[in-house]
Order: structure tokens, then sequence, then C-alpha cells
């Protein structure tokens, strides 16, 4: 967790630094640095018994790189967790999930600052589990949908907001699990 906010920390001087020294013109920004949390949902029976509804995304980065005005690629990484009790004995559980993926993104803006994204992508989620029966690790692929919100505050810092899909459900061991699920997010982004 502390090496997660340490790069985080690194990321965002360094997008400050980019800031102060680029000078503003007319074009448009060419990189958004985003940095956000939130929560996300579940649908599997296994995981609602366990855990709960979903799992607390402690924190979400993503940047993505527009090469033409209203479209560009990128990429994001998560990390998401969740306490539980294990139904037999009640002994406490841990899940860890950490999503990758890739993506294509169209944007749009609004009026008063507002503007529009969605994207589309895919890549894999490293999910963790550890109880008293032992450790699982799993890597599942994943795909991904998108539509979010940024709102200009001052400069080049945006207030941020995203609702993102990671589907398909998964297979283990004949049990139905979700290795994505339905993530609502807000948070901080950085245009230069």
């Amino acid at each position: 967790m502390k090496k997660i906010i340490l790069f985080s920390l690194l990321l965002v001087s360094g997008a400050a630094s980019s800031l102060s020294a680029k000078q503003h013109s007319g074009t448009h920004s060419c990189w958004d640095l985003a940095f956000t949390s939130g929560y996300v949902f579940k649908s599997g029976d296994r995981f609602k018994d366990v855990y709960g509804h979903g799992m607390i995304n402690t924190i979400t980065g993503d940047g993505c790189f527009y090469p033409w005005k209203h479209g560009g690629f990128g990429a994001k990484f998560g990390y998401w967790r969740a306490k539980g009790e294990t139904t037999f004995l009640n002994y406490q559980t841990v899940a860890q999930e950490v999503p990758v993926t890739i993506y294509a993104r169209g944007r749009k803006n609004l009026s008063y600052g507002l503007q529009l994204y969605g994207s589309l992508g895919a890549g894999f989620a490293w999910i963790k589990e550890k109880s008293y029966l032992g450790n699982i690790h799993l890597y599942r692929g994943l795909g991904e949908l998108e539509a979010g919100l940024n709102w200009n505050i001052w400069r080049c810092v945006n207030l941020t907001g995203a609702v993102r899909y990671l589907f398909p459900p998964q297979h283990h061991e004949g049990a139905k699990f979700d290795a994505g699920g339905v993530d609502l997010r807000v948070g901080i982004c950085f245009s230069f």
C-alpha cells in the first residue's frame, strides 16, 4: 500500500512540474492523468456471502494520451480490497484485486468546462484471496466499458467521476465469480 501511495505522489509531482513549465496556448491538451477512488459492486453470490456487496477501490491511476482532439488511448491500473468473514467458521478473510487495462477513448467538450468521455478496452486482473483455508492467486482476462465526466476547476486541474464495467463473470473450480464488477469512482485529473 505504501508503494502505491508513493508511486502516485511521484506521478502527481511529475504532472505538477509539467503543468507549471507548460505555457498555455489554444491547442488541446495531449495528456490526462487521473487519480480516483470509489467502490466496486460485485454480483457473485459467493462473494456477497463472504464480503458483502463489493470492494473498496483504494486507488485507480489512469493515463490517457490524445494524439487527436477528440480521441486517444491509454492505460489504467487499480487496487481494490475487501475484508470479510468466511461463511463456515466466520474467520477473517481478505480479497485483493489489481485490474490493469488498456483502452481507446473518445471525448467531447461541453459547456461550463465539462468534458464527457467514453472508453472501451481490455486487460487482466490479478486476484488474491487469503483466509484460513489458504491463499488463492488468479489471473483473469477482462473487458472494460467506461463513461466519465471531467469538470475543469482551475487551469489544468479537473474534478473527475466515472462509472466502469469490467466483464465478463469468470469461473474457478466450478464456482462463478466476478473478476471485475461495476466501479464507481471520483477523484482529480490533470490535463497537460
